[in-house]
C-alpha cells in the first residue's frame, strides 16, 4: 500500500479543479449572456407635468398614460404636484404615440396642506383626455382636475375599454 502523500492529494485536487474551472466559467458566461435579453427596447421621450385639484397641487397622485400599441407609462406627483413619467423597467420617458391619461388617488394622496384628498373616479375610469407624445420636443402637460367635475372635464367613455 503506498504511503499517504499530502502533495499528491493537492496535485490531484488541483488538476480536478483546473479541469472544471474553464468549462464552468464558459457555461456561466453563456448563461449570463443568454439571460441578459430583457425584451424589446423603445425610443423614449421625456414627459412630465403637473396635477392640481381645484387649483391646488396634489401630492402622491398616480398619473398613468395608456396606449393600445405602446407600454404603459406612469409617475407619481411630488409635493408641488409635479410628475415625471417612466415606462416601467425601460426607464424614464414615454414612447411616441397617442395616450389616454388617467389620474387616480392613492392612500397617500394629499393636497398642499397635507390633508387627505380623493380624486374623482371619472378621471381614472374614463380618463381625462387623450394626448400625443412626440419624439423629443416638449412633452409637458398640466392637468387641472376638479373635485366636482362637469361632463366636459373628462372623457365620456374610455376609448381603450372593451366594447
Amino acid at each position: 500500500m503506498p504511503a499517504y502523500s499530502p502533495t499528491a492529494a493537492v496535485v490531484t485536487l488541483r488538476s480536478y479543479t483546473v479541469g472544471w474551472t474553464l468549462p464552468s466559467l464558459l457555461f456561466a458566461l453563456l448563461l449570463t449572456v443568454g439571460c441578459s435579453h430583457s425584451g424589446p427596447s423603445y425610443n423614449l421621450s421625456p414627459a412630465s407635468g403637473s396635477v392640481t385639484l381645484d387649483g391646488k397641487p396634489v401630492t402622491n397622485a398616480l398619473v398613468v398614460f395608456h396606449s393600445d400599441s405602446s407600454p404603459v407609462a406612469s409617475g407619481k406627483t411630488d409635493s408641488s404636484g409635479k410628475f415625471v413619467l417612466e415606462t416601467g423597467k425601460h426607464g424614464p420617458g414615454v414612447t411616441k404615440g397617442d395616450f389616454l391619461v388617467q389620474i387616480m388617488s392613492t392612500e397617500e394622496t394629499t393636497d398642499s396642506a397635507g390633508k387627505s384628498v380623493t380624486i374623482p373616479h371619472v378621471y381614472s375610469e374614463n380618463g381625462l383626455e387623450v394626448v400625443k407624445i412626440g419624439e423629443g420636443g416638449d412633452n409637458t402637460f398640466t392637468f387641472e382636475l376638479k373635485s366636482r367635475p362637469g361632463k366636459k372635464d373628462y372623457l365620456s367613455n374610455n376609448p381603450l375599454a372593451e366594447p
